[in-house]
């Protein structure tokens, strides 16, 4: 059962960044809502904003006068429209100090939709991993990759398209809410539809109309015209032999629920060692909230111990 906290905000996200095209504020709204520009990180820690010769911005948060072999990139979520913001330097501080007291955490800055839509994040995800490898001198077995919700899926495709060029991939994944299947075929997509306080609706049935417009929203407008049913848009259809361990969080009111679970279960018929931290009644990326809701917080440090037990 949901703690009182995140009864109360459920309401809170229903009224103020619920994004259902039937009744919702618009998506570019809620993106400006969450886009907080700050820049500081915590205490010990310094900021650095790089870009690489490709023109993909990265920030580098990192412990003041300390380096590391080891390394935590991370991929923000926003619906490829929402930037940085101030809350993402804190968690890269997070992810790094659980990785070691003296590992970077790298932040990819990537262009925003609807000005740039796919292939663009991408081909600047892959430019960054490019960049931290061979320039930076980062070996991918000593890094750790994670994202929410684009971010998520960022981090996928990513690894789909490194795993299908034949190159190495990093040491373990970590995934908050991936944003996987720009379909919505998933069955959550009717069964949370109703209950889901981010994207559903109210007390209403997802209907084939229904799913038509959602997917005809703002908030696939990063697709463009690409082909959703290609794995490296929509991770969901993707093959996962060969992928390094994973863990996931997802909440269990998510219309996006079956975006992780059909991937885990993929990596798990493979063979690879997947985790999945489902809380029910929970939201979407809901542990990145770990200030307000005992959920979140208790998910946030599983999130942290797994840096810290992979990283070893």
């Amino acid at each position: 059962m949901a703690s009182i906290r995140a009864k109360l905000g459920r309401i809170v996200v229903r009224k103020f960044f619920n994004m259902n095209p039937e009744g919702g504020k618009s998506f570019e709204e809620v993106t400006m809502l969450v886009s907080d520009f700050g820049t500081k990180v915590r205490d010990g820690y310094e900021r650095i904003e790089e870009t690489t010769e490709g023109g993909t911005k990265y920030v580098r948060v990192r412990p003041i006068g300390k380096k590391s072999e080891k390394l935590v990139l991370y991929f923000h979520g926003g619906g490829y429209a929402a930037g940085l913001s101030q809350d993402y330097y804190y968690h890269a501080c997070d992810f790094a100090k659980a990785a070691g007291d003296d590992v970077e955490c790298i932040l990819i800055d990537y262009d925003l939709s609807p000005e740039y839509k796919y292939p663009h994040q991408h081909n600047q995800a892959y430019d960054l991993w490019t960049v931290v490898v061979e320039k930076l001198g980062y070996k991918p077995e000593n890094i750790i990759l994670g994202g929410d919700s684009a971010g998520g899926n960022l981090t996928l495709s990513l690894c789909l398209r490194l795993r299908d060029e034949g190159k190495a991939l990093p040491r373990a994944l970590f995934l908050l809410s991936p944003w996987t299947d720009m379909l919505a075929s998933g069955q959550s997509y009717e069964t949370n539809y109703g209950v889901d306080p981010m994207f559903g609706k109210k007390k209403v049935v997802l209907d084939e109309e229904t799913r038509e417009r959602l997917l005809k929203s703002d908030m696939y407008g990063w697709c463009g015209d690409a082909d959703r049913k290609d794995p490296l848009v929509s991770p969901v259809y993707g093959d996962y032999a060969g992928f390094p361990p994973a863990l996931f969080t997802v909440g269990g009111d998510e219309i996006l629920l079956d975006d992780t679970w059909t991937v885990a279960e993929n990596m798990k018929g493979h063979g690879i060692e997947v985790r999945v931290i489902q809380d029910e009644k929970m939201f979407h990326i809901y542990p990145l909230y770990y200030k307000m809701f005992p959920e979140s917080k208790k998910a946030f440090k599983k999130i942290l111990a797994y840096i810290t037990e992979k990283m070893q």
